[in-house]
Parts: C-alpha cells; sequence; structure tokens
C-alpha cells in the first residue's frame, strides 16, 4: 500500500511538472504573438494559437486523458521544436507567409544565409531558448508520464488476469 502512495505521489508530482512546463512555454508564445504578428502574420498567428494550445494541453497532462492525447502532446510540441530549430538554421523561408513577398529587398527566392546569430535568443528574443527548454522538457517528462501509466495499467491487467486465474483453480 505504502508503495502505491509513493507512485502516485510521483505521478502527481510529474503530472504537475510537465503541465507547469507546457503552460510557461505557451505563455511565453503568447507574449510573443502580438510582435510577431505585425511583422510577420504567418508567424503571429502560429504563435497565437499554439500558446493557446500549449495553455489547454496542462488540462490532458494532469487529468490523464488517454494515450492518445498523451501522442498528440508529444508529437505536436516535436513539431513546434523542429519548427524553432529549422527556422534558426535557415532551412524555412524567411519571411511573411500570408503573403507580400520575402522580407527586405530580397528577389522572390533569395533568403538570408549565413551563421546562426549568437547569443540567448538566437536573433529573436530571450524567451526563445526558454521556450524551447521547456518544450524539450514537456516531451521528455509527458514521455516519462506516458510509460509510468502504461506500466500500471498493465500490472491492474495482469494482476486481475491473476485473480481470474485463481477464482477458477479454486472452483
Amino acid at each position: 500500500m505504502n508503495q502505491t502512495f509513493g507512485s502516485d505521489r510521483k505521478m502527481i508530482l510529474l503530472s504537475f511538472v510537465a503541465a507547469g512546463t507546457t503552460v510557461i512555454a505557451g505563455i511565453l508564445h503568447l507574449t510573443m504573438a502580438p510582435g510577431s504578428i505585425s511583422r510577420d502574420p504567418g508567424q503571429g498567428i502560429l504563435f497565437l494559437v499554439g500558446g493557446i494550445v500549449q495553455i489547454f494541453w496542462a488540462v490532458p497532462v494532469i487529468k490523464r486523458w488517454g494515450r492518445i492525447w498523451q501522442i498528440i502532446g508529444i508529437v505536436g510540441t516535436a513539431v513546434f521544436v523542429i519548427l524553432f530549430f529549422s527556422s534558426r538554421l535557415h532551412l524555412l523561408p524567411e519571411g511573411n507567409i500570408l503573403g507580400g513577398g520575402p522580407p527586405g529587398n530580397l528577389h522572390p527566392g533569395e533568403f538570408p544565409r549565413g551563421n546562426m546569430p549568437r547569443g540567448i535568443g538566437f536573433g529573436l528574443n530571450g524567451n526563445s531558448l526558454l521556450i524551447e527548454a521547456c518544450q524539450i522538457a514537456f516531451i521528455g517528462l509527458y514521455a516519462v508520464q506516458s510509460k509510468m501509466i502504461s506500466k500500471r495499467q498493465k500490472k491492474k491487467t495482469d494482476k486481475k488476469l491473476f485473480d481470474k486465474d485463481e477464482a477458477k483453480n479454486k472452483k
């Protein structure tokens, strides 16, 4: 009984820490949305929608809604991380995605290249690395939580099967 209580406490703590990381990333995305919308509406909308979704995602994490929610949360956050690093490594075109052409005096097809900007924000602001750290932490924590839940469910299933077999053997 004591071991189960300790395991439940770990699971609750893990749930709240994972939820906290995604909420922090979501809030930081929301703070970046207004400035981004004026420069690049596509990016601003991505920050706005992504921030809202990340804040919402605390609910399925804490309430443990199920495996499909876990997969969507992990994959969705991984996509955000990949988009960030792709844009920082200049693997994605820069500029207004919704129209208006490339930024500055560039001709279509030309995108700024060169070394990745140095500093804490990779050329955006100081929140960028904090957001990515929170998102990567969320992926790891949520994956660990998912694994713990699946192990717990397997133990319960095995125990139920064992109890049924015991009941049949006694008859």
